[in-house]
């Protein structure tokens, strides 16, 4: 009995997935049958399609830069702490040693100037990870860029040859290549809003960074590595 309910299991799970066939491919040797002018749009469609993979390498680089950008931005925030243990290890000492008021004040206000460096990292680092959320989702707005060009080029390619005559053409459900062209568009259309959005919540904290940074160079101490705002523009710094 066992065996037998496994079966029947077995047989429905087949009918399951033979109900959801993928859409079918168009045949591309349909093409050759199609004269210069009939494959125009199908040469546009391609060369779009080419333009999506090079914004994509793109946006792969871009999420590198941001990672790479986070870890030196670590590193500086070590540097910063170091300082400010260093400046408060001082004071101590000089209380114990009574030493004179204008000392006193020089290491507070070394102090001072090494905790708002410190706060300054802190608030560059918040930035730079929020940038790294940035650049996934224009990685992935990138990736369904490519996804809408592809179904455009499916769908130049069935006009051209339905247009040609192509018997290629009828094995084809228009419906479907249309239907193929709005998912992805709609798709690529929700990581475009995801992108903006993180951008946009970005802009607060680089605000509020560059702010505390100005401060904290009251005092002159080496440039760091420069960081583009969140508009992508690069800085004046």
């Amino acid at each position: 009995m066992r065996r037998i309910l496994m079966a029947v299991g077995g047989a429905l799970i087949a009918a399951a997935c033979s109900s959801q066939k993928p859409a079918a491919k168009l045949d591309d040797s349909g093409l050759a049958k199609l004269n210069e002018s009939q494959m125009e749009p199908v040469d546009e469609a391609r060369i779009e399609e080419g333009r999506a993979q090079d914004a994509l390498s793109r946006a792969k680089a871009n999420e590198a830069d941001a990672r790479a950008r986070q870890e030196v931005a670590k590193s500086e925030r070590a540097v910063s702490e170091a300082q400010l243990k260093r400046a408060q290890a001082e004071r101590d000492l000089l209380k114990k040693q009574y030493a004179d008021k204008d000392r006193m004040a020089q290491v507070e206000q070394e102090m001072a100037s090494a905790q708002d460096a410190l706060r300054a990292t802190d608030l560059k680092l918040q930035y730079l990870q929020q940038m790294i959320g940035v650049a996934e989702s224009e990685r992935k707005l990138a990736e369904a860029h490519v996804a809408t060009e592809q179904a455009l080029t499916e769908r130049a390619k069935y006009n051209a040859m339905k247009a040609g005559e192509a018997p290629q053409a009828a094995s084809i459900n228009p419906g479907e290549v249309d239907k193929r062209v709005a998912e992805a568009q709609g798709q690529e259309a929700n990581f475009r809003k995801e992108a903006a959005e993180r951008r946009a919540n970005a802009v607060d904290t680089y605000n509020r960074w560059q702010q505390a940074d100005a401060k904290a160079r009251t005092l002159a101490r080496p440039s760091t590595l420069a960081v583009p705002p969140p508009t992508g523009e690069p800085t004046s710094h």
